[in-house]
Formats: structure tokens, sequence, C-alpha cells
């Protein structure tokens, strides 16, 4: 089957629902979904992964102080919160987020990566949760970069050790390029500080996609605009060393 999860306004403010179907398409949890976060505030924008144990780790943009912020609850197969009531604070930094990655982490914990204008400008940062909802990196996030220009719409994929790689666009050249970086189980970067290159060409590159190569890398999709006049699609693969393994650029 799978679970399915939104956010809701049946109660005026919008909250976050879930709904568990099985092969047959029957609904298995209550009526119209079962609460994951109902505070005060709005609640949007959900992504959800399995658990790896028949339930799943939601997360979402969370309005609740007033300001935006992100939370996350894990739920049993039988839609029952294993987390803090209303859900774990996985962000509570200055600014507005823009939650855009989450992944399983293997060890029935997740992995999430977002931006955030914390510092006046956008930058990327990421977090893993443990089995139990505690943070295992920074706190607030552990960022991807720390240049001053915009980094955003960061994508992850497992690296097949607990830690992952992650994907974003970068304005470090003027232009939206493709960077890349590695961070390990425990939170330390892997790779060249600030990320390396996927593609630093000029023309903008955008709308990142990301898949695990299973060998510890993985392979990066993005919209390019380096022709100018049309844009066309690109990819890379880069080790689990940082190096790419296909054409530069």
């Amino acid at each position: 089957g799978a679970i399915i999860v939104w956010h809701d306004i049946r109660s005026l403010n919008l909250d976050i629902y879930a709904q568990r179907v099985d092969a047959a398409g029957e609904a298995k949890w209550a009526a119209d979904g079962v609460a994951i976060c109902t505070a005060a505030g709005d609640q949007t924008d959900p992504l959800i992964v399995s658990d790896d144990s028949g339930g799943a780790i939601i997360a979402w943009v969370d309005g609740r102080s007033g300001s935006l912020d992100i939370y996350a609850q894990r739920i049993d197969a039988a839609g029952v919160a294993q987390w803090a009531p209303g859900g774990v604070a996985v962000c509570v930094a200055p600014g507005a987020p823009r939650l855009w990655s989450l992944i399983p982490d293997g060890a029935g914990g997740a992995i999430l990566a977002w931006h955030d204008p914390r510092t006046g400008t956008p930058h990327v940062y990421c977090q893993r949760l443990d089995a139990t909802g505690a943070a295992l990196w920074a706190a607030n996030g552990l960022a991807l970069s720390s240049l001053s220009w915009s980094q955003t719409y960061p994508v992850a994929a497992s690296d097949g050790a607990s830690g992952a790689i992650f994907a974003w666009q970068d304005s470090r050249n003027g232009n939206t390029d493709v960077y890349a970086q590695r961070v390990d189980a425990t939170g330390v970067a892997q790779w060249t500080a600030n990320g390396v290159a996927l593609c630093a060409l000029s023309g903008n590159q955008d709308v990142l996609s990301i898949l695990s190569d299973g060998a510890a890398g993985a392979i990066v999709a993005w919209r390019d605009g380096r022709s100018l006049a049309l844009t066309d699609i690109y990819a890379q693969k880069v080790h689990g060393s940082g190096v790419v393994a296909w054409q530069s650029n």
C-alpha cells in the first residue's frame, strides 16, 4: 500500500493529515485521515518518506511560533505518532525556510535539506534525525556553504552509509550554477569546503534532480541555459570522493 500526506484547511488553519491505503486502495486509518499536526498557525508543504518499519517520517513548514519553522513527526504503521505531540523542531532559526528535500537515513531516521535567509541571504542547510526524533547534526541545521552569495533549492540522495549527497543552485559566479557536497553520518562535510562544482558555466542552471548511483555517489540532472537561446537538460555523475565522473560541466 501507500501512505499519503497533505495539508488541510478543515480547521480554518492549515494542518497536516495523513492516510494509509492498502494494496486494494482501502483506507486503513481514521476517515479523512489522521492528524499529524494541528498546532496553532499554519502547517504546510509536507514531505514524507518511509521509516523502513511500515510507518513514515513527515516534515513540514510550521507557523505555530508566529514565524516559519521546520518540524517533523514519525508515525507507525497504525498512524500513531512516535515523537513529541505536534512534532519535533528541526529548525527554528530566524527567517522563512523552504523545505525542499527529505530522504530516509537507512537507520529508521531521516535527512532533511532546505534553504532559509537567517543571515539575510538564502543559504542551504541540512539535518539528520534519528529514529527517536533527535537531531544528530548542528542545531538548526548544518550549513552546506558559508559563502555570502545565495544558495537555494537543495536536493538530497543517500550515500548508502547514513549520510547524504546534496546538490543546490548557487549564485557565487553571478548566475545560478550547480554545486554539491557530501555529508557523512556524523554531520561532517567530506568534499571541498562550500561544495564542488558540477556545472559552473554561463547562463542559469536550475531545477535540480538527484539520484544515488548505488556506490556512494550520485547523478544530478538540471535545466541548463548555457546556450542562452534555449534551455536544455544536462546531467553529471559525482563519485563518493567528490570527483566528477563525466565530462566537465
